[in-house]
């Protein structure tokens, strides 16, 4: 019976060197999945590296009725779900007794909807209860609290707006921006009133609010317009001034009805 060739130098180096890359690559994936440290109060990232940062403005100046509360929380729900894991949604209201410093309801960022889950390391049924439980759930309820507020004497949208853009966690370095502003967008402050001057772009243009159109290069504005029996201007009038407005500031800028 002929011997068994024996294993040269070569089979040994190439098994020494398989087993090092299955080491290194295990450490690799475990660095790859291992969570960044977070805040305990808002589960974001503690180095401020926000993936996306959504920001809802919610315009309750005008009471919400009944059949509005259905296709808000739909539209939460698609904007919650859409956002990236460690991705940030703020919820704002317009603040009529301080224009620049809109309400802050809500701030959070989200462990991960179940689509983003790692079959591999993760539980998908438990992600979906965590992210509902800690995320969703919440939010639901702050919009819902937002939105049956009492009304307020006026709707500063202008002023909320260029507010959003100077936050600090709404900067370049924090990922994808998305704005989407769920009102009537009927502007009225002392600062410049639809109800007194009509939606008048140019006439805007000439006031300190039209002086302070900011810069929203690679920001992402969406207007989810409430419906309303009667709207004291031309609707056509009134989108019109915001293309106009966010088309100086730079911004995407589109409207979903």
């Amino acid at each position: 019976m002929p011997r068994p060739r024996e294993r040269g130098p070569w089979f040994w180096r190439t098994a020494i060197a398989v087993m090092i890359s299955a080491v290194f690559g295990l450490f690799a994936v475990a660095a790859f999945n291992s969570p960044p440290a977070l805040d305990e109060q808002t589960a974001c990232r503690m180095d401020r590296k926000d993936p996306a940062h959504t920001i809802l403005l919610i315009d309750q100046s005008d009471p919400f009725n009944t059949n509005d509360l259905d296709w808000v929380y739909e539209f939460v729900d698609s904007e919650a779900r859409a956002l990236p894991k460690y991705g940030r949604l703020t919820v704002l209201t317009p603040n009529a007794s301080d224009p620049y410093a809109p309400s802050l309801i809500f701030s959070q960022c989200s462990p991960g909807s179940v689509e983003d889950a790692n079959a591999l390391f993760q539980n998908p049924r438990m992600i979906d209860d965590t992210w509902r439980d800690t995320f969703y759930t919440p939010l639901v309820a702050e919009v819902e609290a937002a939105m049956i507020d009492t009304r307020q004497p006026s709707s500063p949208l202008s002023e909320a707006v260029f507010a959003i853009a100077d936050r600090a966690d709404f900067q370049p370095s924090h990922g994808d921006r998305r704005v989407v502003l769920v009102s009537d967008l009927m502007q009225h402050s002392d600062g410049f009133s639809f109800y007194k001057v009509g939606a008048d772009f140019t006439a805007f243009g000439e006031t300190r609010l039209g002086e302070e159109i900011p810069d929203m290069t690679n920001i992402e504005v969406v207007a989810r317009i409430v419906p309303r029996q009667m709207y004291d201007l031309p609707l056509n009038d009134v989108k019109a001034f915001w293309r106009a407005y966010f088309r100086q500031s730079g911004a995407s800028y589109g409207s979903v009805n």
